[in-house]
């Protein structure tokens, strides 16, 4: 083993001090992700992390980003179709497929088939689990893939974001936020495009908290649009270009983590002799963007190449199976890995039933307060009655 210089301890020395001083307020970073933070050239944004409660609303701006890979243009969204964005369009959010906790490490990838219509080694093993008589309906809903987004925002609350700088709202379920948003957008006459740059609306969300093992989670409540003032156009240069970050791995890298193999043990050829078929570009490993300044404040915050998946790729859900993770269904908390391990249609239907169990426990003790309010009315009779006798048989004898 070589020895290490003084000069190139040094130099680590002060990358690492460099690293506290930059991340000091930030928290969870080294937890996995589909996104490599280490190709951003500039400092990571801050995180924003979604409040709950009437008193706690979240006022945040949508802002848009540039593309910057060819591969985007043929990326698929949740809809089935594709963005049909090139390099040097805007997008404003990055929304993708993923499946996680594969191999012993439960490392994240990006869903290859539902992404750009290849093949996938966690999806061949689902299909061929759809393909027996007798499923293993836990097993396909491990192996299914999820949804989620990441955007650039800005926080108007100060206590949050104390530098009054852009944030990065990431690896959201694409079921508690953004389906919430997008309905709440076209419920008018136009749809309102809220990270328009001139036109576009501040986000009002009001975040309603799920309790699970002592972890919380939140997801849309109420979402109310705001008018604000516009940006200028040139603010794209300083949001996140989450393209640019995407892990975009070959069919042979994610079957080996996907099987635990080696690097040196040789992967058997497919049918059709082609494991590697991928997008025309990688990510580039540089991007440039600059840090924003906080923008003016404020005085008052008054789908034509869809693809069908196949039937069996959203299987219906039956509440009878309970939780595929073996914990109490009904109970949810996204921020544990079992949770997020979860098909979205698996995580909403647990958070249905949460809900109920809420109006089932407030109807239970509604009956519960009429009952006991019975029961005085009745003995405040029974009282008023006796002494109604009492007196009656006092007067009979005078």
């Amino acid at each position: 083993m070589s020895k290490t210089t003084v000069e190139e301890r040094r130099e680590k020395l002060r990358n690492r001090s460099k690293q506290a001083v930059q991340t000091r307020n930030q928290k969870g970073l080294g937890r996995k992700s589909v996104l490599d933070w280490n190709r951003l050239v500039s400092k990571r944004p801050s995180s924003f992390v979604a409040r709950s409660g009437k008193d706690k609303k979240n006022l945040i701006d949508f802002l848009p980003w540039i593309i910057t890979q060819a591969w985007y243009k043929d990326l698929k969204t949740y809809s089935g179709l594709t963005t049909n964005l090139d390099v040097g369009d805007w997008d404003y959010k990055l929304e993708i497929p993923v499946h996680q906790n594969v191999g012993e490490d439960n490392d994240i990838f990006l869903c290859l088939r539902l992404a750009f219509g290849h093949k996938c080694p966690r999806c061949e093993e689902l299909f061929e689990e759809y393909a027996k008589q007798d499923q293993n309906e836990k097993k396909i809903r491990i192996l299914s893939p999820s949804w989620r987004c990441w955007y650039n925002i800005y926080d108007y609350d100060e206590e949050a974001n104390t530098e009054g700088k852009l944030q990065i709202w990431e690896n959201v379920a694409f079921k508690n936020f953004e389906e919430e948003i997008m309905q709440e957008a076209d419920e008018g006459e136009e749809t309102i495009i809220y990270a328009d740059i001139e036109m576009g609306k501040s986000v009002e969300i009001e975040g309603k908290e799920k309790k699970y093992s002592g972890n919380t989670f939140v997801e849309a409540k109420k979402v109310v649009f705001k008018d604000r003032d516009p940006y200028k156009e040139d603010i794209v240069n300083e949001t996140v270009s989450f393209d640019t970050l995407v892990k975009i791995c070959t069919y042979d890298e994610f079957l080996r983590v996907h099987l635990g193999m080696d690097d040196n043990e040789n992967i058997p050829e497919t049918e059709d002799g082609d494991n590697n078929a991928e997008p025309d570009q990688k990510p580039s490993d540089e991007t440039s963007h600059r840090r924003r300044t906080s923008p003016a404040k404020k005085e008052d915050s008054a789908d034509n190449d869809k693809e069908k998946p196949p039937e069996k790729d959203n299987p219906p859900w039956e509440i009878g199976d309970g939780c595929p993770n073996d914990l109490n269904f009904g109970e949810p908390d996204l921020d544990s890995p079992k949770c997020k391990s979860c098909a979205d249609e698996v995580i909403k239907s647990c958070a249905a039933v949460a809900d109920q169990k809420e109006l089932d426990k407030g109807a239970t003790e509604a009956i519960e307060r009429d009952r006991d309010k019975g029961q005085k009315e009745e003995k405040t009779e029974q009282q008023a009655e006796a002494t109604g006798t009492q007196q009656r048989r006092r007067s009979r004898r005078t």
